[in-house]
């Protein structure tokens, strides 16, 4: 039952196939094929409709019939008849109908897979349909063979009709495809039918026999070969090769034997074509098997063509990249060759030996190929031509390249494999594979077949890590599996002893090892070599010598020691039987030392050693002279064989050294010595050192002889070692330094007593003479590396060799300053910052161990200083300075370092054991004072180690039984302490270390016991583990906490030296011990500054170290140390701090600045009341000279308090004083401005005028003070200056005649910032202005007239305390300030603009007052008076109908035509004001007279003041509402528009004709108003009198022309053509024009 779900899905399914995308059909039909799985027949059946019923793209019905083969393989044995009929017949129409190759393709796939289940139904439906000629036809024989192949046993029988209908249709074919077609059916037939013949067991059908398809076979054959083949189409040329070597097998045997003659040479001119040859090959493979296997005869001529034709092609696939298709063609063409052996091996061998010959890579590969296949698959055929294929290969061992040599190593075990090895001539064959196995090869060298055990033939690269590799792998596979006897036994071990295989001796020797155990198990003696059937095998001397020398490696030989242990423990009765005894006990601990310790370098030494003493056992067991003395001519004879491997010639030479010990031959040892300094390589250091040790050795017990050698070869040399005419060579200086180190070796190994006579006189004598080089008989200094190293390790040994012991008395080295100095002058000698030599190193051991010596020498604190210096100032061996000049890897400059800091440490060590005491250590901390506080890490870092081990190694040897009180450790305690915080990880944590221990050994000094453990110096553990983090927050807690142990460990005494230790750290070159010293002092200050006594010589130290120091933090924590110390001792403090000039610098302001961090509210009220002072006491504005003592103190406090005041973390103190800051420093402010005007400030300033030259300010540094603390306040009092930057405020505040702007910006600024503090600000300011000089009342009468300009002044009820305050400034005997009085009541009209009826009337009467007072010409307070009016009828309401309006126009009726335009604008703008009150209704008189000034306003609409043009412009517009002419009123209105530009005579006109026609009865009103200006003093206003006059009498209706005023006024006229001013006599005139009709 199909469920809904399956429906869906294949729904589903279905409907994305016509999706366009390539991949999406893939995965459909892969979800088809899961389905089908669930329900196989409803998948089927409903792709068999979907495909029947739609007419699908040809994407999705390919997607289709692939999905449903996937299904029916997926189900094959659960179909049924009927869905197979449907399905085949789907597939039968898609195949005959679609012209796509791919439906084609999917459908005959999809028959295919049906016929599985039912193949002769199937075949049978096949064939049915089949139509020749037609397109399909074609698929449907394809489908058929493919089926036939699928189907052998069931379908061959029925093949021979199919076979007989399509072979006529195969002539007529031209289409390529077709013929393709075909032939890849022809072959599947044809495979098919062997298939059946060869196998006719498992068919049911009686037999067939091969010559019932003869004929039908033989016309395939013929028709391909003869007819399609020569039309060289590569696509069916392939398929007819293909075809033919399937067919070939089934042509009658005379049809063969016929073809083979001219087949051979034609699919030989095949090769020549461009198609892959692996189809030629194949067929010629099966056409040459068939022709063998029925003994046809093959032409001998045609022979030599194949084989030469087929070695060619091998070479060819060699070349060619390792590939699936050249290893296909690779093995059909060895086919060919396995083929052809049996029957031409003579001919096969004789080819390839010809090809062998040529010198070249490609030919030898091929041939050996051939060669190695050959003898694997066909031996037999092999056997007769042994000699031949040997003396071929030996032909081939001198070859050069790697590729040949591994297939040739390949060639050679396949040949042992057969016994090859026996004959003469195999042991070329095993030194070749010995050869490979001792290739150099590169530690980082790359294999490019890291995974394979051999190299591939057809590999393009063989590397000599890759040939190596696999000839190894060979010997290992002759040894272990191969049945190879004796003969390869004594090969190898010939090979073992050869010098020059000496890289292949690990898998030579383990081979021989192998071999060996074989040989003794299989024997019944103990003896495993044979000399009589061997007499080339090697002597016993000769291995023993061979085997110890090879194992002598321990970390270098690659693993080489074991297996010659080994293989010489198995030889131990061949060697000589006395040294079983000794072998047995010693070498299984020498293996397994070997084992355990072959990667340890350092312990190569040790390993030697172990090797010599089991020598001199061997050879004590052995005793025999004879044999001994074999034995030493054998090692010197064989110390030349070694030249290039000078690590084991090294060994020989102890080994040698050691062996002379047991012979008493002096000439034997003489001889011995002599050859051993001729035969070393002087110029490598490590055979230097063995040929010095080993002579060393022999000096044991034969001292005499070995002093006497030594002079004779020094003798021998002296005439080029001395000759001051020669030129000193490397060389020379390199045989000096061996015969140094052969002195030094022979002091220390020789017993004391022997060697003590011949120190200084013999020995000493002779080290420093071979040193110290004259050059024309002057000491020339020594350059050569070498000799100074062997100077210094002679120097070490000796030291070392003579110190003092409980069995030896203490030595006195007479020469020992001498040896000092000369180390000393090494070390100078070496290069400062780059350490590229062992110099330093070995000389500062040498001092270490002269130190000990007697006498003792002042010289040697300076030696250590030097040696510290030269160390110390060496940058660490990762940097790339540490790389200059050097050829040493990453590893020998970590190793140099790193033994170089071990002996100067030792160095410390030695001297601080010469004194134990405090003072010692404090003498030896003194030395590395100046490197641990180094601007350098390096240097740093190597300083604190180097004290870290000081004081580990001091706390170790101190012993103390008694309390010791005269110490003084705490300068290295502070010292040290500082670096807790070092930026360097490594001195951080050693600093932490030392000062762990210092702590102690203060404890143990004072007689706490040794195991004592003090709770506070233990928490330094606990602070180690933060030293990782290299944050602030990370440091700052370890620094703390140090500061913390520092002060609770150290005692009161003591503590006045650690402050000023610390002190010093402020002013480190790195911040980080700065910012410690400076917590360290916070802290102790903090916990421990009660107690100080000396708190001024604290201030001066802090204080002159704050110039010093460079880092902000540090600058900031030492002030606020300050802080700290101030709230201990706050009047000592604060007096000291203000005793510093004036102006402070900026870290005495720092300081006071920090002042917050303690109670700032104190210093700050206090210094506030110091300034109060100063002004209460009216001490301030009698002072003259800024020198004054009064003078200083004020400014002095004032620093201090901007200071104080300006810190961003002062709010707290702002907003509690804020009004007495504000009030007290606006006071101070105006004493320090000065506040004066110029006498003409209140005068209307004429044109050309200015004021006079600016006055000079008094105390500006006071008068700036007070000004930038303000600005402070109001910055911290969350407030904002902004309008006070924006309009310059600051700038004018300190400016002597604008103040009072900057104090009315400042008043302003504080109504919106600071409203809550007014009301205080006003109650300290109010007293002021009665008892102090008059700038101080300017400054209030600005402040309070601004304050009243804003509503907040009555919502905080100073309304009228303010307009008191001003009403009495008003009294005031300033002139500025009364004016500054009226301009703040002005503002009260703005400040209470809700309540202004309350004080309109009075204000109103004051400013008449005030204009009455004023009256007189020039004077700015009637101006200012007027602009108050202004402001305060601005306010009042329009229904306002108080009789003052009258009193005020009236009083501004005079001054509209004032001489000074300022006056002027000023009444003008009181008449705007005005025409807002009352109406022609309702107060009739009023309206009268304010319209009597309308003729004014138009006569002074073109003045020259801009400023009264605008503001009669301004009043014209105000009254327009009140004009009873419409077009008057639109004129009046059109002046307030912006950017017109105003025609004066023209505006006139059409006024005076609009007046004319709608104010007619009021035209001779107008025109006696007018004329009344003819008289008028202004001659700009007398001009337009005129224009406006002839205008308005123009216009006039013609009554007024007879009229007795009209007669007057032209007479008026007539007298103006007669002026003074020409321009008015020009408007005169003009005039008259109009008035033609009088």
């Amino acid at each position: 039952m199909v469920t809904n779900r399956i429906k869906c899905s294949m729904a589903m399914i279905i409907s994305l196939f016509s999706d366009e995308d390539d991949f999406v059909p893939m995965r459909l039909t892969e979800s088809l094929q899961e389905l089908g799985r669930i329900n196989h027949k409803y998948v089927l059946t409903y792709c068999h409709k979907y495909l029947t019923k739609n007419k699908l793209q040809p994407a999705p019905r390919w997607a289709l019939l692939t999905a449903m083969t996937l299904v029916i393989k997926d189900n094959l044995g659960h179909l049924h008849t009927r869905l197979d009929k449907k399905l085949s017949n789907l597939a039968l129409m898609n195949m005959i109908r679609s012209e796509h190759v791919d439906h084609q393709e999917a459908a005959s796939c999809l028959l295919v897979s049906l016929g599985a289940r039912f193949p002769i139904e199937i075949f049978k439906h096949i064939e049915s349909g089949c139509q020749p000629w037609t397109q399909a036809y074609f698929y449907m024989v394809l489908t058929l063979a493919r089926l036939c192949r699928a189907n052998v046993h069931c379908l061959v029988p029925r093949l021979k009709p199919v076979l007989r209908n399509m072979l006529p249709t195969l002539h007529g074919v031209t289409d390529g495809e077709m013929k393709w077609t075909l032939c890849v059916s022809l072959g599947l037939f044809s495979e098919s039918i062997q298939m059946y013949l060869s196998n006719p067991e498992g068919t049911r059908k009686p037999k067939l026999e091969k010559k019932m398809f003869f004929h039908d076979i033989s016309a395939a054959y013929d028709l391909l070969l003869n007819s399609w083949l020569p039309m060289k189409e590569p696509k069916v040329s392939r398929a007819i090769l293909e075809t033919v070597a399937q067919i070939i097998q089934l042509l009658p045997n005379d049809k063969l034997d016929k073809e083979l003659p001219s087949l051979i040479p034609t699919l030989l001119l095949v090769y020549q074509e461009t198609f892959p040859h692996v189809s030629v090959t194949r067929c010629l493979c099966s056409v040459l098997r068939t022709g063998t296997e029925r003994n046809s005869e093959i032409p001998v001529t045609q022979m030599q063509i194949l084989l030469i034709t087929f070695h060619e092609q091998i070479c060819i696939v060699m070349e060619q990249p390792q590939n699936t298709f050249s290893e296909k063609q690779l093995n059909e063409i060895l086919c060919c060759f396995r083929v052809l052996a049996p029957a031409f091996t003579s001919q096969i061998l004789e080819i390839l030996r010809m090809q062998l010959a040529i010198d070249n890579e490609q030919i030898q590969l091929g041939a050996l190929a051939v060669l190695k296949y050959l003898l694997d698959t066909v031996p037999s055929n092999m056997e007769s031509q042994k000699d031949q294929i040997l003396n071929c290969v030996r032909r081939s061992l001198l070859t050069g390249s790697n590729r040949v040599k591994g297939i040739l190593a390949q060639v050679i075990y396949t040949m042992a494999c057969h016994n090859y090895l026996e004959r003469e001539g195999g042991k070329q064959l095993v030194e070749f594979i010995i050869q490979q196995c001792a290739l150099p090869t590169e530690e980082n060298e790359e294999s490019t077949e890291s995974e394979e055990e051999f190299c591939s033939v057809m590999a393009a690269v063989v590397t000599d890590k890759d040939l190596r590799r696999q000839c190894e792998g060979l010997l290992k596979l002759m040894v272990g599996t191969l049945p190879i006897g004796d003969v390869l036994w004594s090969y190898l071990l010939e090979f073992v002893i050869t010098v020059k295989y000496t890289e292949a001796f690990t898998i030579v020797c383990g081979s021989s090892y192998c071999f060996g155990i074989k040989r003794l198990m299989a024997s019944n003696t103990q003896f495993v070599l044979n000399y009589e059937d061997f007499p080339n095998l090697p002597e016993p001397r000769t291995l023993l010598m061979r085997l110890l020398i090879v194992s002598s490696s321990l970390c270098h030989g690659k693993g080489r020691g074991v297996p010659a242990l080994g293989l010489l423990y198995l030889l131990a009765m061949d060697i000589h039987p006395a040294t079983v005894r000794v072998w047995d006990k010693e070498f299984p601990m020498l293996c397994n030392f070997l084992e355990k310790n072959s990667e340890k370098p350092n312990l190569q030494n040790e390993w030697e050693e172990k090797l010599l003493r089991v020598v001199s056992q061997t050879l004590e067991a052995i005793a025999d002279k004879v044999w001994i003395t074999q034995l030493i001519a054998e090692m010197t004879h064989c110390i030349h064989t070694y030249r290039l491997y000078p690590t084991e010639r090294a060994f020989l030479y102890k080994c040698l050294g050691r062996v002379l010990r047991l012979t008493q031959d002096k000439d034997i040892i003489s001889k011995s010595l002599h050859q051993m300094l001729q035969s070393v390589e002087h110029n490598e250091d490590f055979e230097r050192d063995r040929v010095a040790a080993g002579i060393g050795d022999c000096a044991v017990t034969h001292l005499d002889t070995t002093l006497t050698t030594l002079k004779v070869f020094m003798e021998f040399n002296r005439l080029c070692i001395s000759s001051p005419f020669h030129q000193v060579d490397n060389h020379i200086m390199k045989v000096k330094s061996t015969l140094i180190l052969c002195y030094g070796q022979i002091m220390s190994r020789c017993p004391r007593d022997l060697i003590l006579p011949r120190i200084e006189t013999d020995i000493l004598h002779n080290v420093l003479a071979l040193f110290n080089t004259k050059m024309f008989g002057l000491k020339s200094k020594v350059k050569e590396l070498t000799l100074k190293l062997s100077l210094t390790n002679t120097v070490t040994l000796l030291a070392k060799a003579f110190q003092p012991s409980e069995e030896h008395p203490p030595y006195t080295l007479s020469r020992k300053a001498e040896l000092l100095s000369c180390m000393q002058e090494l070390i100078t000698a070496e290069p400062k910052e780059i350490l590229s030599t062992w110099v330093r190193k070995s000389a500062m051991d040498a001092c270490a161990a002269l130190i000990k010596l007697q006498p003792s020498l002042s010289s040697e604190t300076e030696q250590i200083r030097i040696c510290l210096n030269r160390v110390f100032s060496l940058p660490d061996w990762e940097s790339s300075t540490a790389d200059q000049s050097t050829n040493m890897d990453m590893a020998e400059r970590q190793k140099l370092h790193t033994d170089t800091m071990a002996s100067v440490q030792g160095l410390l060590k030695q001297c601080l054991l010469l004194d134990l005491s405090p003072d010692g250590l404090h003498s030896v901390f003194k030395t590395m004072e100046t490197e641990i506080q180094s601007a350098r890490d390096h240097e740093r870092e190597k300083a604190m180690e180097s004290t870290l081990q000081l004081v580990t190694f001091y706390l170790e040897k101190l012993q103390v039984s008694n309390k010791v009180p005269s110490h003084n450790l705490v300068r290295i305690i502070g010292c040290v302490g500082l670096q807790c915080a070092d930026p360097s990880h490594v001195v951080r944590e050693a600093a932490i270390k030392s000062l762990y221990g210092l702590l102690y050994i203060q404890l143990h000094l004072e007689g706490f016991p040794v195991g004592h453990q003090d709770k506070e110096v233990e928490h330094l553990k606990a602070i180690k583990g933060g030293l990782k983090q290299f944050t602030s927050q990370a440091l700052f807690q370890t620094c703390t906490a140090v500061s913390n142990v520092l002060s609770k460990c150290i005692a009161h005494e003591q503590l006045n030296t650690l402050l000023f230790t610390v002190f010093k750290g402020l002013t480190d070159k790195h911040r980080n011990i700065s910012c410690t010293a400076s917590i360290v002092t916070n802290v102790l200050i903090t916990t421990r500054g009660s107690t100080l006594a000396d708190v001024w010589g604290t201030i001066k130290v802090l204080s002159r170290h704050l110039h010093s120091i460079t880092e902000p933090r540090v600058r900031n924590a030492v002030t606020h140390s300050i802080s700290i110390l101030a709230s201990h001792h706050l009047p000592a403090v604060l007096s000291a701090l203000l005793t510093y000039s004036i102006p402070f610098d900026g870290y005495i302001c720092d300081i006071w600045r920090s002042l917050l961090t303690c109670n700032a509210l104190r210093p700050a009220k206090f210094l506030l009341n110091n300034i109060k002072s100063l002004y209460v006491d009216g001490r301030y504005c009698h002072v003259t000279d800024t020198k004054d003592s009064a003078t200083q103190q004020s400014l002095a406090v004032l620093c201090a308090l901007r200071d104080v005041v300006c810190e961003p973390d002062s709010g707290h103190v702002i907003n509690i004083l804020y009004p007495q800051l504000v009030s007290t420093l606006l006071i101070h402010l105006s004493f320090s401005v000065w506040v004066r005007f110029p006498t003409n400030f209140l005068t209307i300033p004429k044109a050309g005028n200015t004021f006079g030259p600016a006055l000079r300010l008094n105390y500006a540094d006071a008068c700036h003070y007070s000004a930038e603390i303000l600005r402070a306040v109001l910055s911290q009092g969350k407030g904002d200056d902004r309008i006070m930057r924006e309009m310059g405020g600051w700038h004018l505040f300190v400016s002597p005649r604008k103040h009072h702007e900057g104090v009315t910006l400042l008043a302003s600024t504080l109504t919106a910032c600071a409203a809550p503090h007014l009301i205080s600000i006003v109650e300290q300011l109010t007293p002021c202005l009665v008892n102090i000089g008059e700038s101080q009342r300017i400054t209030i009468a600005a402040f309070f007239g601004e304050l009243l300009n804003h509503s907040v002044v009555w919502d905080l009820l100073l309304m009228d305390t303010l307009l008191e305050s001003l009403f009495r400034c008003l009294l005031d005997e300033s002139p500025i300030v009364q004016w500054l009085a009226v301009q703040g009541l002005g503002n009260a009209a703005i400040g209470a603009s809700q309540r202004i009826d309350t004080y309109c009337t009075k204000l109103l009467s004051t400013m008449l007052s005030v204009i009455d007072q004023k009256s007189k010409p020039e004077n700015l307070i009637a101006v200012e008076a007027m602009s108050s009016m202004c402001k305060v009828l601005g306010q009042l309401q329009e229904d306002y109908t108080n009789p003052i309006l009258g009193d005020v126009a009236l009083a501004v009726q005079p001054y509209l035509e004032h001489q000074h335009e300022t006056m002027r604008a000023a009444a003008f703008n009181v008449l705007g004001k005005l025409i807002r009150f009352g109406s022609v209704e309702m107060n009739p008189p009023y309206m009268e007279h304010i319209k009597s000034t309308l003729i004014r306003l138009l006569l002074h609409l073109n003045a020259e003041s801009i400023e009264v043009t605008n503001v009669c412009k301004s009043v014209l517009n105000s009254y327009a509402p009140v004009m009873e002419s419409a077009n008057i009123s639109k004129m009046f209105q059109e002046l307030s528009s912006e950017g017109t530009t105003l025609d004066y005579d023209n505006y006139l006109s059409n006024i005076s004709r609009h007046i004319a026609k709608d104010l007619d009865n009021q035209i001779p009103l107008y025109i006696r108003s007018c004329a009344a200006f003819l008289r008028n003093v202004l001659p700009a206003v007398r001009g337009n009198a005129l224009t406006f006059l002839a205008f308005l009498m123009y216009n006039a209706p013609p009554h007024y022309y007879t009229s007795q005023s009209a007669a007057q006024i032209c007479e008026q006229i007539i007298a103006l053509l007669s002026d003074h001013e020409q321009d008015v006599r020009s408007k005169a005139a003009k005039a008259m024009r109009y008035l033609y009709m009088y």
